[in-house]
């Protein structure tokens, strides 16, 4: 027998008893079989920013298999065989095949996280026509919080799956069970109330700027809802970067930080200029504690990059290399999460919580645009910044080095962040040919100088190998990649100035003016 994709749940009425079956309600000439009870774990993933979700996927585990299920028909689609009791998991750990590819195809650097865990006792029936022939299942399900001393039950339901060409029969089934018994679900919305249930908030975190500034607001009110959130991403991070979950948690905190110094620093005149002076330093300084360990995470991101560029030959060797990265990278972490543990860190957090959070509007002579609208110094400072980088690129030549290109990418950036501060204030219209444009030329420069870091980088790396006959594969294994990364190198930067003529168009030129002068 064929069923159909979509499953169907009513959702029990609290007056209606778990035990309760609906054999008095169905149409005449059906009845239920009884098949079978039992009680089982069914454990739910997705990454920490929901990307299984997205995608329209739900994945669970159930006696020790990971299935992907439909997000919209309840469908299981793959499974596969998962032993154990992962807190969380990559896709590339997974055994090929098209689970595998589908949790690949929402991301390759973030862990799939164990959202929560969920008891349920199951009973299972038959639907029998006149002749006693299966025209649909029905599951009886209560679903309990897992791990809990005294659980109850946050939700009773039933399941109906019916069979290919007992559509009429479903719908009376369906009509009767929502009427008397319960609300009808779809598998989606089952999904949501169990998360609801787990305390879990789809879309709770996003490192995009979701806010929605009011362009005639004082600036000083736009910029502390713009520190707030930053800060709260920082905060939404540390548990993960702890855990040493994945490597995004740091890099969004490290994000987070560069974002706070672009506030203070392009915003200028809004706060006191000594407390700008003043938090610059401090999270300067915190984002140079973190420097090392990131550059450790991306050496490891590209380990397979790396053995990639070099002959099978070279490629043993390589394996001491990234051992010895991951050796650095334990310390460097153990390190920071014993900063974020301290009494420094701690106090560090409440005074810039009581900064980002102060209502009062600043003293006028120290912040002497504080009270200007938000809609005035966005657009200044927009301007301002896309003029610098256009002067910088104009400026770069054949013979311009790598700190001059490092330091025309900050300009970028800095640009950028302005357009994601004030986005929510410009038609979207306007914004998104402009960021698309300007992110072509960040990735330009962004590979040029990730080629340039990881040449020096390998370069002392090399000058610090001892002398010896066991050495020398290895230091011809990092001549290897010293060569192709400056190959790489090389070629990047003869394609900047072709992407930089892109960028510095009459037709970027207008979409910024189209941008900087149109209402919203």
């Amino acid at each position: 027998m064929h069923t159909t994709h979509k499953m169907l749940f009513i959702k029990l009425n609290q007056a209606a008893s778990r035990e309760w079956l609906p054999e008095n309600i169905f149409p005449p000439g059906l009845q239920l079989k009884t098949l079978s009870s039992w009680k089982e774990r069914r454990e739910f993933y997705d990454t920490f920013e929901w990307q299984a979700f997205e995608k329209g996927f739900v994945i669970v585990k159930k006696k020790k298999k990971l299935f992907l299920a439909d997000l919209n028909s309840g469908h299981e689609t793959f499974s596969l065989s998962l032993p154990g009791n992962p807190s969380s998991f990559f896709s590339d750990t997974l055994p090929s095949g098209d689970l595998k590819n589908a949790l690949s195809s929402c991301t390759e650097i973030r862990a799939f996280i164990k959202l929560c865990s969920i008891d349920v006792i199951i009973h299972s029936y038959r639907i029998l026509d006149d002749n006693e022939k299966t025209i649909a299942t029905l599951t009886s399900e209560s679903l309990y919080l897992a791990d809990k001393e005294q659980p109850e039950p946050f939700i009773h339901l039933f399941s109906l799956l019916p069979f290919k060409g007992y559509e009429d029969e479903m719908k009376l089934i369906q009509k009767a069970l929502s009427d008397d018994v319960g609300t009808v679900l779809d598998f989606r919305e089952l999904f949501l109330l169990i998360m609801n249930a787990a305390g879990r908030n789809i879309h709770d975190y996003s490192s995009k700027i979701r806010l929605d500034l009011d362009a005639d607001a004082p600036i000083y009110e736009s910029a502390r809802q713009l520190l707030q959130f930053t800060f709260s991403i920082m905060r939404a991070n540390e548990s993960g970067i702890k855990k040493n979950i994945d490597s995004e948690f740091l890099h969004d905190y490290r994000v987070a930080i560069r974002r706070t110094r672009s506030i203070l620093k392009q915003l200028k005149g809004v706060f006191d200029s000594e407390e700008t002076a003043y938090y610059l330093n401090l999270f300067r300084d915190l984002g140079k504690r973190t420097n090392e360990l990131r550059d450790m995470d991306v050496y490891l991101l590209k380990q397979a990059t790396y053995f990639h560029y070099l002959p099978s030959t070279l490629q043993p060797s390589l394996k001491l290399f990234f051992t010895d990265i991951a050796a650095s990278r334990r310390r460097l972490h153990k390190q920071f999460c014993s900063y974020l543990e301290s009494t420094a860190y701690q106090s560090f957090l409440e005074e810039w919580d009581a900064f980002a959070n102060r209502l009062s509007i600043p003293d006028p002579e120290r912040s002497p645009n504080a009270t200007l609208f938000t809609k005035s110094i966005g657009v200044e400072s927009i301007k301002k910044a896309w003029k610098k980088v256009v002067r910088h690129g104009r400026q770069i030549s054949r013979e311009t080095t790598d700190t001059e290109l490092h330091a025309l990418r900050i300009d970028c950036k800095k640009l950028r962040y302005l357009l994601e501060f004030f986005s929510s204030i410009f038609p979207q219209k306007t914004t998104l040919p402009v960021i698309r444009q300007l992110k072509e030329l960040q990735d330009n420069l962004g590979d040029f100088v990730d080629f340039s870091v990881q040449h020096h980088f390998l370069q002392e790396r090399l000058l610090s190998i001892p002398p010896g006959k066991e050495q020398n594969v290895l230091a011809a294994s990092i001549g290897g990649l010293m060569a192709t990364l400056f190959q790489k190198q090389e070629e990047t930067r003869s394609k900047f100035h072709k992407t930089f003529r892109s960028f510095d168009h009459e037709e970027t030129s207008q979409l910024f003016h189209d941008l900087l002068s149109t209402p919203k």
